[in-house]
């Protein structure tokens, strides 16, 4: 009979001899699994939020989504004079990643953030009357937003010396940095000789 006791009770871990040890280990197991299913539960039916950090384009909606769901591609984010090149997973260099919306599924919460790179936005000619090799139409001209121009045409006009393209205003240069962030005209001043 005392042998039997001392399988139910004793001190052990819990510090109390009046406290059986079979009823408090099957405690603390029932509480640690209702933790480790209460965790499973939310992870597969509370949801995990994926979070998109434009870097100053357009907003995009953040989605709420189980474990191992796949993230929907958002509609593309619009930032004048930019292309949205990719998503990547962090902005450290090294531990970024970029993020396929086709195969990486959701582990956790998670922030994608934009890549951009510079447009190529397309430059076309007004001669205001004159020509440019004998032709009164300039082939369009591709630039890149944020850099120089680069060489630009020089036309000529009976009577006109060229001073230069306009725009809005504004003499552009080959040095001018592209600060337009669509299709633009740049227009020939000429100046009387």
């Amino acid at each position: 009979m005392a042998e039997e006791k001392k399988k139910w009770f004793g001190r052990g871990v819990y510090g109390s001899k009046d406290v059986p040890i079979r009823i408090l280990d099957g405690f603390i197991l029932g509480a640690i699994a209702v933790v480790l299913l209460l965790v499973f539960w939310f992870a597969t039916h509370g949801g995990y939020v994926v979070t998109f950090d434009t870097d100053g384009g357009s907003a995009v909606e953040e989605q709420t989504l189980k474990h191992g769901d796949l993230v929907m591609e958002p509609e593309t984010p619009v930032k004048p004079g930019y292309v949205l090149k990719e998503w990547i997973t962090s902005l450290d260099p090294s531990l970024a990643k970029t993020w396929n919306f086709d195969e990486d599924m959701v582990e956790n919460d998670v922030t994608l953030y934009a890549v951009w790179e510079p447009a190529e936005i397309t430059v076309k000619f007004d001669l205001d009357g004159g020509n440019l090799n004998g032709s009164a139409v300039v082939p369009d001209q591709t630039v890149t937003y944020g850099e120089a121009y680069g060489a630009l045409p020089e036309p000529v006009k009976e009577g006109f010396r060229f001073d230069g393209w306009v725009y809005s205003g504004n003499v552009i240069t080959a040095d001018t940095p592209v600060a337009m962030t669509g299709e633009h005209v740049l227009t020939a001043r000429w100046v009387s000789e």
